[in-house]
C-alpha cells in the first residue's frame, strides 16, 4: 500500500504542476503533494532500516537435555571448535525416542551459554521483527517480511555431573 500511495503522490505531485493554471491553488497541491510524497517515502525507508511498524518478539522453549550417546553413562555436551577457536558448535540430543541423532548450533546465528545448574535443560530463545497490527502489515506489504528471524541464544543448563568436552577425531 504504502508504494501505491508513494506513485500517487508522484503522479500528484506532477499533475500539479504541469496542469494546474499558476497562483495560490497550484501551490497548495504542489506543496501538499511534496509534503505527502515526503512523508510516504521516509516511512518506507524507516521500515526498511530501522524496521518502522514492526516490534521485537521472543519465543521460547524448554527441551530436556540428554547424554550424547544413548547407552553411554557419562553425561557430555560436545563442542567443536572452529576458525581461530571463538567460535563452537555445540552437539546435544533431546530427544528419548527414535536414533540418537545429534542437532547442532549455528554459530553464524546462535550465541550460546553453558549454566552450571540442576536443571539439565536446554532452553532456546528466537528473536522475530513482526508488525506491530493489520495496518502496518497492509501498509508496508512488499516490505519487510513479517515474522522475520533476528537472531537465537541457546542456553545449556547442566549438572556438575555432566561433562563440557571438544570433539576431537
Amino acid at each position: 500500500m504504502g508504494i501505491a500511495l508513494l506513485f500517487i503522490s508522484v503522479l500528484l505531485f506532477a499533475y500539479s504542476m504541469i496542469f494546474v493554471q499558476s497562483g495560490l491553488i497550484k501551490r497548495l497541491w504542489v506543496t501538499g503533494s511534496v509534503i505527502l510524497l515526503a512523508i510516504i517515502a521516509v516511512t518506507l525507508i524507516l521500515n526498511d532500516t530501522e524496521h518502522f511498524g514492526m516490534k521485537q518478539v521472543t519465543e521460547v522453549q524448554e527441551f530436556d537435555l540428554l547424554a550424547n550417546e544413548k547407552n553411554y553413562p557419562a553425561k557430555k555436551l560436545v563442542y567443536k571448535k572452529l576458525g581461530n577457536g571463538q567460535e563452537k558448535i555445540y552437539f546435544y540430543r533431546t530427544k528419548r525416542s527414535g536414533p540418537a541423532k545429534l542437532k547442532k548450533t549455528d554459530p553464524m546465528t546462535t550465541k550460546v551459554f553453558v549454566k552450571r545448574d540442576p536443571a539439565n535443560k536446554l532452553t532456546v530463545a528466537k528473536n522475530y521483527w513482526v508488525y506491530t497490527n493489520g495496518w502496518s502489515k497492509f501498509y508496508f506489504a512488499g516490505g519487510q517480511p513479517n515474522h522475520q528471524f533476528i537472531d537465537q541464544r541457546f542456553a545449556f543448563h547442566i549438572d556438575q555431573s555432566w561433562q563440557l568436552s571438544e570433539y576431537k577425531k
